[in-house]
């Protein structure tokens, strides 16, 4: 394997699945994405050995991540799909019948036990977490995910450029009481609860 994609709409999330596959592979080329439709219509696609991805993006929510991830591998010729999730079991097993030559993998699995899922993978086979096929998966994302409206992107990348709430209200002509709003809306739609999670993902 020479080159992989990860995915991931959590940074701290995607650097800790940079961390793993940094160790498993370390002269893989590693490419980053925070975006199914970032995936899906990469210029790099064919030449990706291996994409690993959430089932959800920044932009997307799972139904149309997993359409978008459906017609990434329809143009991939069988090259290997691991699909690292935090969406609870029973959702995703409903996406399984639409990426039906996908791995499964559970985030909510022990490290060793998702270390060792992995090295499946990369050997060639094609893998479900045991976790997945219950019922009591847990999902420390909001299941209900939705796209980032265009006010909310617009915020995100005023916070990522190192505006305050004050600045970007005046920016925008809106109230901070909005801005406040759409900066909580955003970490919700990423799964994140706390401040500090939210400036690592400007930071990376």
């Amino acid at each position: 394997m020479k080159k992989i994609m990860i995915m991931h709409p959590c940074i701290l999330t995607w650097s800790g699945l940079y961390q793993l596959f940094r160790q498993k592979l370390p002269g893989v080329d590693i490419i980053q994405a925070h975006s199914v439709y970032d995936v899906a219509f990469s210029d790099d696609l064919y030449n990706i050995d291996l994409i690993v991805s959430e089932l959800y993006g920044l932009n997307e929510n799972i139904r149309l991540g997993v359409k978008l991830l459906s017609f990434a591998q329809a143009n991939r010729e069988d090259k290997p799909l691991l699909i690292m999730t935090n969406v609870p079991s029973k959702q995703a097993v409903k996406c399984m019948g639409y990426l039906p030559e996908a791995s499964f993998i559970a985030l909510s699995e022990d490290i060793p036990q998702l270390a060792n899922q992995v090295d499946l993978v990369l050997a060639g086979n094609v893998v479900t977490s045991p976790c997945l096929c219950t019922a009591q998966g847990i999902s420390v994302f909001n299941t209900d995910v939705k796209p980032f409206s265009d006010s909310e992107i617009e915020v995100y990348h005023l916070l990522q450029e190192g505006f305050s709430i004050t600045q970007i209200a005046e920016k925008t002509s809106r109230s901070v009481k909005t801005v406040s709003a759409h900066k909580r809306n955003m970490m919700g739609k990423l799964g994140i609860n706390s401040e500090v999670e939210l400036y690592a993902c400007f930071n990376k």
